[in-house]
């Protein structure tokens, strides 16, 4: 039995929160659980979710403080998967880390994660000088940070990670990666230039001691197969190494192309070849690592 922690899940009450972003995906404009989770994504043949990481769901921006509040309390209730939480804060803002501070010591807030690869990010936001002494104070205070970023400005996070050395940064879904353009065995010019500066982006971060990959958010839609997605996901393990790599699901998002169990089923056939040592990392030893996981 392989015991999985999943280390990105989104969960919303729309009763509780208001999240914005769902007027342009309608198929997910629903409340989800963590029942729903459990259900859709609980376990199958030979696997099960042990644990999980709740990422923040870019509530409307004054509702992050009570999401963070609500979530703290999910992560202590014995009978929830969730043991630990990335909260939500505007790191362009002077006070966003100082406030944080009142979860420097919490048992179940780990990090943080500011929305970059939205229409209402620029290029180059977390550059800002106030931006990157926020995610340096992540690090003082005990915190990592979650990049996620359009893929074309990467080089953005490896310039933050560089000049906050003290900080975790964890890449988001690989950098939202297209595999289709990574696997491509007769790719367009504009695939291959794509595939290029992907490779090189990441080979960049992974340079960076400091930096860790979440696999996940590899999003194809119609026929696929292993095939697929194998180049993209061997360059970050080979990349990374097998101390720096993550299971995700990405859940519910993740509903709308692979689908959450064919996800983790594909994933535990591309890597059934490699190490036990590799397998017990990237499904669950690096997450209680990196997330500090107590139970």
């Amino acid at each position: 039995m392989r015991h999985i922690t999943d280390v990105h899940v989104h969960v919303w009450d729309l009763s509780r929160f208001s999240l914005p972003w769902l007027d342009d995906v309608p198929a997910l404009k629903k409340s989800i659980s963590e029942d729903d989770y459990m259900r859709d994504m609980g376990q199958g043949p030979g696997w099960r979710i042990e644990k999980a990481v709740y990422v923040e769901v870019d509530v409307a921006p004054e509702q992050r403080e009570q999401e963070a509040e609500y979530i703290a309390r999910v992560c202590r209730e014995q009978e929830s998967a969730f043991e630990a939480a990335v909260i939500s804060a505007d790191l362009a803002l002077p006070e966003a880390a100082r406030r944080l501070g009142a979860y420097r010591d919490h048992p179940c807030i780990r990090g943080v994660r500011h929305v970059l690869h939205v229409e209402s990010s620029p290029k180059g936001a977390c550059l800002d000088t106030t931006f990157v002494s926020n995610v340096r104070i992540l690090g003082e205070q005990g915190m990592l940070f979650e990049g996620c970023l359009r893929t074309s400005e990467l080089s953005d996070l490896v310039q933050l990670a560089k000049q906050c050395p003290d900080t975790p940064v964890v890449l988001d879904h690989m950098g939202n990666v297209d595999p289709v353009s990574i696997a491509a065995k007769n790719p367009t010019p504009e695939q291959a230039a794509y595939a290029d500066q992907w490779k090189k982006d990441i080979e960049a971060l992974g340079a960076l001691p400091n930096v860790s990959c979440k696999i996940s958010g590899l999003n194809v839609f119609g026929d696929w197969s292993c095939e697929t997605l194998a180049p993209a996901l061997e360059h970050c393990f080979d990349v990374f190494g097998e101390d720096r790599i993550m299971f995700a699901s990405n859940y519910p998002v993740c509903q709308l192309s692979l689908g959450a169990r064919p996800w983790v089923e594909t994933l535990l056939s591309i890597t059934a070849a490699r190490s036990e040592s590799f397998q017990e990392k990237l499904f669950s030893g690096n997450a209680a690592r990196i997330y500090q996981l107590q139970r």
